[in-house]
């Protein structure tokens, strides 16, 4: 029996020890269907072909009146009278026993035990103790859903004496996949694994599932799987199940067959309120069912064993029943509130098409939109299409669905069911709410421009509701905030505070953001925090529409900037939950770009990549690029302290394509930065200038891009001293002094402030003050760099080795390689050499002999690289690159530098295919 090898070899062993003076008792649990009394009738089938004498029976419940019924059966001793005296009775039995041992080995199969009356059950043990000398085999099975106490004291007893105990469950995944290969001509698919599932392993359902899609031939192979021709539940599944259903009272079957209706799931108080009953009047019949094992207690709900019985109990309602009992449930779920998304989904199957049913699924619509956009978004289509289109309805419901496809993410869809509705004829109020509602969706895809195009213009319509115009003002304020001339959103935020109890909750909380950014950006740093936590405190405290908001997550942008990591982290979960529980798949990418940025601010590249990528794959896949520029930010901040020059400049480019519709001004200039630290890395540093000539004129009015990285002020001096300009040094020194002055309470701003300054004057002092007081491990070891150049300068040369060698380990520990080499390359004009390459592990040819050195030369030559470029971008010589690529050439057997980039594509690919 497939996935019973070791029960059967219980059983066979049994068989074969049956001789003269030896016997043996096996038990049997198992609940109904788990295949117990199918291995029991299978053994006893066995026992007949190995020549065993059979005693074969089976107690009942009606059979307790009869005193041992089951084993006078069993051993056809019918002639009994009633005046009998159980002693009398088993000394027959014995004989009869003994009897039949004399000429074969016999087997005794009782089956259902735990009907057995207590006369039966100490026959049984009377009768197992005097015949253990014969060749006399004992199968005793028991079902433990109803097991009673006298059953369950005999089993203990006798497995305590050495019977063996077999307790049929749920077959496990790897036998169950043994059984679903018997039947099927090819692995399942998808939708045929979880069909399959909802047997949970219970062998009679699973087989009788897996035949009955034979034999309706339900069954086709595609690609190499199985899948399914239909839906449709196979007959004979749907016997099994209702030959179990036959054996309950009419009252636990008509419960049984509403609770399927309510779900996998229910309570008993939804059961009796759809059968007009209290939930007492339907508990005998909620234990009946539960006795017979087709419902189980979990908790505080009761629910199906196993789902498969209960969608074969659904399909086998009459058509007509089933959609009248989907529409009553579903309508007494919605009224009672709390079931939105049941109700919705009984009504939706419903299908009778009414105007009631269309009615009952506006009202789930409201109640789903709260946290379940998805959901609310598909019944809503649903009763659109039982809507007339003349009806006062249609508009309301059109909004409450493109609402929630832009809150689900899907933004595509929700413009062109607006688009659409605006080519219909609309009241002058319908027509502003429809574009209020275009422009949140542009909004999230980062179109800001046509966001406020639209939201203007349902500013523009007179007479509108006050709700309708704080909608169509907190769309505006979002749009506007954060783009270069923010002074209109700035003044239309205060004159909303000014009249906060005038205004509805969400659009004050806008209001307060719009106030927060605007603060930070000017540099007017503590207020923009506080305010950003006042925005934060009052969407916690109100309303739904108020969360959707979401200000958590221009506070938790400000506190990383800060370097406030901790309480940027606390945030950063708090604005995810928040994401998750109310359904807004819109908004998802923002909590995950921004962690991969926390990932950064900690220096865990590899981490840091990931989240970046992962939160702009669901961006693209959404179209929601309004968070897209700090995801680009990070992948070509990561690349570039990796020392990856190529990958960087991938980003960079493709940042440019991304973000030339979208982003806030922060957003760009993030990726700006990046930008022109890739070309000061590729030793391009005029075109750097060239990038950041946009971001001169901005410093004053938004000071808070210089803490954008903790290190980027000091870069931004460095970088303008290189190329002599010196005024502009001065500028960005200024600017970020100005900063630390007006905000002394934060310590990154200090540093970045002393950093910058001890460039610009090679002061000494000002850059161990930065030294001193960087948080932040990057910006400490570049902060060591410059003053260890300082200390050259000034003559101080074994403190200058001491700040270099602190830098170089601080870079390495965090895997700036590039930097690190640059450090080395300080160290080499300083009589300082360090090994910075490893050797391959055993090998001496191919790719896994190369030092760590080799390959990266290895690689920037693949990229196209002369020597002179790579020995540049590794800040050694060109006679070093030389001979690194003599002993390349040599150890990967290649003879030019065409041959070499095949061999590196190649070993890309294999590494690749090994990785997947």
């Amino acid at each position: 029996m497939r996935g019973r090898e070791r029960e059967w070899s219980a059983v066979l062993g049994l068989f074969r020890a049956a001789r003269p003076g030896t016997g043996g008792v096996l038990l049997l649990d198992g609940a109904p269907g788990t295949g117990k009394s199918r291995f029991l009738a299978e053994a006893v089938a066995a026992a007949t072909a190995w020549g065993f004498s059979l005693a074969v029976g089976q107690a009942e419940p009606l059979g307790r009146l009869v005193p041992m019924e089951p084993l006078l059966l069993a051993f056809n001793e019918s002639s009994i009278d009633a005046g009998d005296r159980p002693i009398v009775l088993v000394e027959r039995l014995r004989a009869r026993a003994e009897a039949l041992a004399a000429v074969h080995p016999v087997v005794v199969a009782l089956d259902d035990l735990q009907w057995a009356d207590p006369t039966t059950l100490m026959a049984l043990r009377t009768l197992q103790t005097q015949l253990s000398a014969q060749p006399l085999v004992w199968l005793l099975s028991r079902n433990t859903v109803f097991r009673g106490t006298e059953a369950e004291q005999l089993f203990s007893i006798l497995e305590v004496e050495g019977a063996g105990r077999i307790e049929f469950g749920p077959l496990s995944a790897d036998a169950a996949a043994e059984v679903i290969a018997d039947f099927l001509p090819a692995p399942p698919g998808r939708e045929v694994t979880e069909l399959v599932a909802g047997a949970e392993g219970n062998p009679l359902l699973l087989t009788e599932l897996l035949s009955g899609l034979c034999d309706e031939q339900a069954v086709y192979v595609s690609g190499g799987q199985a899948h399914l021709v239909s839906e449709r539940l196979p007959q004979r599944l749907k016997r099994a199940v209702g030959r179990r259903l036959e054996r309950l009272s009419g009252q636990a079957r008509q419960v049984v067959e509403t609770a399927a209706v309510l779900g996998r799931s229910f309570l008993p108080e939804d059961v009796a309120e759809v059968l007009g009953r209290t939930p007492a009047g339907i508990l005998p019949a909620l234990q009946e069912a539960m006795l017979a094992d087709i419902l189980m207690d979990s908790s505080d709900v009761l629910l199906f064993r196993h789902d498969l019985v209960r969608k074969s109990v659904i399909d086998g309602l009459p058509p007509s029943l089933r959609q009248a009992l989907h529409h009553q449930v579903g309508g007494i779920l919605l009224d009672r509130g709390g079931s939105a998304m049941k109700a919705a989904q009984l009504l939706v199957a419903a299908q009778d098409g009414d105007t009631g049913t269309a009615a009952r699924l506006d009202q789930a619509v409201d109640e789903l939109l709260a946290d379940a956009p998805e959901a609310a978004a598909d019944v809503g289509l649903r009763a659109m299409k039982l809507t007339d289109g003349e009806s006062p309805k249609r508009l309301t419901l059109t909004l409450n669905v493109a609402q929630a496809m832009t809150e689900a993410g899907r933004l595509a869809e929700a413009t062109d069911l607006i688009t659409e509705a605006l080519t219909e004829p609309l009241s002058p109020a319908g027509a502003a709410q429809l574009h209020c509602a275009l422009s949140a969706a542009l909004l999230l895809t980062g179109e800001a421009a046509g966001a406020v195009n639209e939201a203007e213009e349902a500013l523009a319509t007179p007479g509108l509701p006050e709700a309708v115009l704080d909608q169509a003002r907190m769309v505006l304020l979002q749009a506007l905030s954060g783009q270069e001339d923010d002074e209109r959103a700035v003044r239309q935020a205060a004159s909303i505070l000014d009249d906060a109890d005038g205004h509805g909750d969400a659009l004050v909380v806008t209001a307060l953001t719009v106030m927060s950014v605007a603060s930070w950006d000017e540099g007017k740093l503590a207020e923009g925090i506080r305010l950003a936590r006042e925005a934060v405190r009052r969407a916690g405290e109100g309303s739904a529409a108020a969360r959707r908001t979401h200000p958590q997550l221009a506070l938790a942008s400000m506190l990383l900037d800060a370097g406030l990591l901790g309480e940027a982290e606390t945030v950063l979960s708090a604005a995810r939950e928040q994401v998750e529980a109310l359904g807004h798949t819109a908004w998802a990418a923002g909590p995950a770009l921004l962690h991969a940025r926390h990932e950064l601010a900690v220096h865990h590249l590899a981490e840091a990549v990931a989240a970046a990528e992962a939160g702009l794959v669901a961006a693209d896949a959404l179209g929601t690029h309004l968070f897209t520029s700090l995801g680009t930010a990070v992948l070509g901040s990561a690349a570039l302290r990796r020392g990856d020059l190529q990958a960087a400049a991938a980003h960079v480019e493709g940042a440019r394509a991304r973000l030339s519709p979208y982003a806030a001004t922060h957003g760009r200039v993030r990726c700006l930065l990046v930008a022109a630290q890739v070309m000061e890395a590729l030793g391009r540093p005029r075109q750097a200038m060239g990038l950041i000539a946009d971001l001169y004129p901005l410093i004053e009015q938004h000071r808070s891009l210089l803490i954008v990285d903790p290190a980027i002020a000091a870069w931004l001096v460095r970088l303008a001293l290189s190329e002599g300009d010196r005024t502009r040094a001065e500028t960005f020194n200024a600017a970020i002094n100005g900063l630390a002055d007006d905000n002394p309470g934060f310590p990154v701003v200090m540093a970045a402030a002393a950093h910058a300054r001890g460039l610009l004057r090679d002061d000494v002092t000002a850059l161990a003050v930065a030294v001193a007081h960087t948080a932040d491990d990057y910006a400490r070891a570049s902060a060591r760099e410059d003053l260890g150049a300082a200390l050259e300068l000034t003559g101080e040369h074994d403190d200058a080795i001491s700040s270099l060698n602190h830098a170089l380990a601080e870079y390495e520990a965090k895997g700036a390689a590039r930097d690190a080499a640059r450090v080395r390359r300080r160290l080499r004009r300083l009589g300082v050499r360090y090994r910075h390459w490893t050797r391959g592990e055993g090998a001496t040819l191919g790719w896994a002999s190369l030092t760590t050195t080799q390959r990266a030369v290895a690689r920037l030559v693949a990229q196209g690289l002369t020597n002179r470029q790579a020995a540049d971008q590794m800040f050694i010589s060109t006679h070093t690159v030389a001979f690194h690529l003599r002993q390349i050439f040599r150890k990967l057997d290649v003879n030019s530098r065409v041959d070499l980039t095949r061999f590196i594509v190649e070993e890309d690919h294999l590494h690749d295919r090994t990785a997947n």
